[in-house]
């Protein structure tokens, strides 16, 4: 006979203040259930049952928000892998070159006075 196995006192606790909410429901309303759960950021099923019952109110994800934030990312790491930039020559601290600005166009004469180009260009 196998032995029952026993709960800690807490998980005994937690279940009985916890009971467990179960239905079933056909594929297609089990896919609805899913994709608004999704909609609603992720949100669990039991956050989902207590905003319907009022306990609680749930925060529908803001588009200009999540599009700003994506927006921002993008921008950023572009920035970073993109960035043309130069160190001082007198205290050596990074400084970075904004686009037509007087050094990116001091950069840009330099790179044409001395014969800048491409590969192909120079027939190498």
């Amino acid at each position: 006979m196998v032995k029952a196995s026993r709960k800690p006192p807490a998980r005994v606790r937690y279940e009985q203040s916890h009971p467990v909410v179960s239905c079933r429901v056909d594929r297609d309303t089990y896919d609805l259930l899913k994709q608004r759960l999704e909609d609603l950021g992720g949100v669990s099923f039991a956050d989902f049952v207590k905003d319907s019952l009022g306990l609680l109110q749930l925060k529908m994800p803001d588009i200009e928000e999540i599009k700003e934030g994506a927006w921002n990312g993008g921008y950023n790491q572009a920035e970073k892998d993109c960035q043309i930039w130069y160190y001082c020559a007198v205290c050596g601290k990074r400084i970075d070159v904004e686009p037509n600005s007087d050094s990116h166009k001091a950069m840009r004469g330099y790179m044409k006075e001395h014969g800048w180009g491409h590969k192909s260009c120079h027939g190498q």
